[in-house]
């Protein structure tokens, strides 16, 4: 892993707003001009027709609905409802819509899933503990496993696990971020889905002044040989000046069939410091899609570090809204995609007030008939001055047939500002081949 972090590149184009494939080892670009990239916060929906698109589909939409999930939160029945009223008027995404005309979703519409069932091989999570984690929430196949999860009893206040366990007091904070950004009723297509067949609800509750020495766990584990979409919505809450390291982590068993269709809401609160680990490990039969926002408060410190290395498709969809002065957020990514994997990474950071930072590090490790995808946007808004954001994507391929779509973007509406962006792109050639 230290290797990946580190790469430098030989050869490289400095380039933006292009596409980059690899063919016979050379590296050709075309320039996607101006186009803005739309944000996938603007969503046209109609009150009034069904979207056709939704009833072509409504096979493969049902065989997620159709699935049984437990009933023990009215607050979840509500978001299950909501989002199948929803789904009536969503468009699915295609090759049409800016945001997915890069990334093939065939092959996840031609899954055709069943209910879930009671298989359980609890060795797949067990294989990724921390020995020194101070809390653990394990779900499996959808469902809580309260066997294989643990929280250090030192602070009362402090809670990890289900949604329906909470105190009414919690739960009522809880409610008021459920519903923001990217992983909400205006995520799109698939944060809509997360609803509408929302199997479980986690949350973290990390309480004021609380600084955590040890990780957090939340582990989402699959294991079903059948096809099976699990839809799992995680919301973490840290109070004012609290500190932690979290880890959310998606596994599946070597041969099990699933979709992944997570989402989470994170919110960091005033001088708070959070490290936010994603890590997809899904199988290869699978797919894994997660929906991010984080709202970061005044004085807040969040970075969010992804590594994406399962799944036939996985795709993350990152939402940062720097909601206070002196907020700061960093983003690190890596993605190792090999064989015929997609992986897709599209982020939006918005800079909602002065004083703010932010950066964000890409890498792409692409090999074999792989396939990433990086779609990064910085926006600076009126009145965030003296903002500083940097952000860069680098990619290198590992083969003839790899490819690589790089489009960072910047939009800027305030003078006073130190911003950057750019994507270089490499492959090796023979002189090279004695790093590896």
């Amino acid at each position: 892993m230290a290797f990946l972090l580190n790469f430098n590149y030989q050869n490289n184009l400095n380039c933006d707003y292009r596409t980059f494939r690899s063919n016979n080892g050379k590296i050709f670009y075309r320039n996607l001009g101006k186009k803005v990239f739309r944000s996938y916060k603007q969503i046209k929906m109609n009150n009034h027709k069904i979207n056709q698109d939704s009833i072509e589909n409504k096979d493969w939409i049902n065989s997620i609905l159709n699935s049984e999930t437990s009933k023990d939160s009215p607050f979840k029945e509500d978001l299950r409802k909501i989002g199948n009223n929803l789904l009536k008027i969503t468009k699915l995404p295609s090759k049409k819509d800016e945001s997915w005309r890069f990334t093939k979703l065939d092959r996840l519409f031609n899954m055709n899933f069943s209910a879930n069932t009671s298989r359980m091989e609890l060795e797949i999570p067990k294989q990724n503990f921390f020995e020194n984690s101070f809390a653990r929430c394990v779900f499996m196949n959808g469902n809580f496993v309260e066997e294989l999860s643990y929280k250090n009893e030192k602070n009362d206040s402090f809670f990890l696990g289900k949604f329906s366990d909470l105190d009414n007091k919690k739960k009522k904070k809880i409610i008021e971020i459920s519903g923001k950004g990217e992983s909400g009723i205006n995520g799109g297509f698939f944060s809509i889905l997360n609803m509408a067949g929302l199997n479980e609800i986690a949350v973290l509750y990390i309480p004021e002044n609380m600084e955590i020495s040890g990780p957090i766990q939340i582990i989402f584990a699959q294991s079903n040989s059948e096809e099976i979409c699990i839809n799992h919505k995680l919301i973490i809450l840290c109070e004012k000046n609290s500190k932690a390291e979290i880890f959310q982590q998606h596994l599946g068993s070597k041969d099990s069939k699933f979709f992944d269709n997570s989402a989470t809401n994170i919110l960091v609160e005033e001088k708070s410091k959070i490290n936010y680990f994603l890590i997809n490990q899904t199988p290869e039969k699978s797919s894994c899609f997660n929906s991010i926002h984080a709202d970061l408060k005044k004085q807040s410190d969040f970075k969010i570090f992804s590594f994406s290395m399962g799944g036939f498709l996985s795709r993350v969809s990152l939402g940062i809204d720097l909601n206070g002065i002196e907020s700061n957020c960093e983003v690190e990514g890596v993605s190792v995609v090999k064989n015929s994997q997609i992986s897709d990474l599209h982020s939006r950071i918005s800079h909602n007030y002065p004083s703010c930072k932010s950066s964000q590090l890409q890498k792409n490790l692409i090999s074999e008939n792989g396939h990433a995808i990086f779609a990064g946007k910085i926006q600076v808004h009126n009145g965030a001055s003296e903002t500083e954001s940097s952000q860069l994507c680098k990619s290198l391929i590992l083969s003839p047939q790899s490819r690589v779509d790089s489009m960072p973007i910047l939009e800027i509406n305030n003078e006073n500002v130190k911003c950057t962006h750019g994507s270089t792109v490499s492959d090796l050639d023979e002189d090279q081949l004695f790093l590896f």
